[in-house]
Formats: structure tokens, sequence, C-alpha cells
């Protein structure tokens, strides 16, 4: 019996992860009366903020391929070594589902409590930390701080908390769908991997 795909086995962690940061962003608001929910508006920017996620993974995936042909991150590592083998064949649904739950947990606790609590710059330090975990992933961390940095100042600029939520799962959701249909690259023909 073959084995299933890495993502459903690393689904469990996944929402694991996300369930504790949405929670603890809860509590946290509860116990310090930081009512972050109250700043969640449905409004039509938040279909430009969708439009910009996308478009930020685009420009995320061209960075990190530009660092990659000149030495300067361990993208190829990152994509055929990690994400692409971990994500490939995830079914759309999964991507939307996976998308909302990381931009609207994550977002609630990085910019909804950190950001209240220990300002701008420490959440955007700690959102880029969120996302190393191996030393090949620094830059991938370090860029995620960056886009951290944005969120946050989407949020300070709007009010509206639904913003960096929707540019997250913008950005999460074309990415997701990329590594979905992740090749196995062919190291003999020396043509770059099914992006």
């Amino acid at each position: 019996m073959p084995s299933p795909p890495r993502w459903r086995q690393a689904l469990p962690v996944l929402v694991a992860v996300q369930a504790a940061l949405g929670a603890t962003a809860l509590v946290w608001g509860l116990v310090r009366d930081l009512p972050w929910w109250r700043n969640l508006s449905a409004t039509p920017e938040i279909l430009v903020a969708l439009l910009a996620g996308g478009i930020l993974s685009q420009a995320s995936t061209g960075l990190f391929q530009f660092l990659g042909r000149r030495g300067l991150s361990d993208a190829g590592w990152v994509l055929d070594g990690f994400l692409g083998p971990l994500f490939q064949g995830l079914p759309v649904s999964w991507a939307v589902g996976l998308s909302l739950l990381s931009g609207f947990c994550e977002e609630a606790f990085f910019r909804g409590i950190l950001c209240r609590e220990f300002g701008l710059w420490a959440s955007s330090v700690l959102f880029g930390l969120l996302h190393t975990g191996d030393r090949r992933l620094a830059v991938t961390g370090l860029w995620a701080g960056v886009v951290g940095l944005g969120m946050g100042l989407a949020w300070q600029v709007t009010g509206n908390l639904a913003i960096p939520v929707a540019l997250h799962a913008g950005c999460n959701f074309l990415s997701f769908v990329k590594l979905a249909r992740w090749t196995e690259p062919d190291p003999a023909s020396g043509a770059a991997p099914g992006r």
C-alpha cells in the first residue's frame, strides 16, 4: 500500500500550530483586554489585499529564484528538498483552507496581539523566526520578517486586521497552488525543476 502524500502527514502539525497561535491570540486578547477581533471588517479593500497577496507570492518566488541563481540562498533546497515534496498534490480546497487558517491565526497572533504588545518591529522579527527552523531557511525567515513588517504597516494604516489577513491568505494560497504542482527535478536533463 502506498504511503499517504506528505502533505497529509504534515497536516496535523500545520493545523495544530495554527490552532495554537489562534487560541493564544484569543486567550491573550481576553486576558489583556486586547479585543483584536473588533478590528476585523469586511470591506471591499479585502479583495485588493487578496490580489496583492498573490502578487507578493509571485515576487517572493522571483526573489528566491534570483538569490538562488547567485548562490545567495538555498532556494533550490527550500523548493526541491523541503516545500515542493511536502505540498506536492495538495488539493485546491485544502490550499484554500490552509491559506485562510494560517492568514487568520498568524495575523491575529502577530499583528493583533504581538504588534500591540511589543511593537511593529518585534512582532515582525518574531514572525520571521516562525518561518525558520533550519539554517537553510534563514533567508526565508528574513524575507518573512520583511513581509510581516509590511502586513503590520497595512494593519496600522487601515485599522482593519482583515487587510493583513487577506494579504497573508492571498500570498499563501498562490504559494500552495504552485507547490501542489511541483514535480521532482530530473538531474539528468539539467532542466529547471517543475515550478
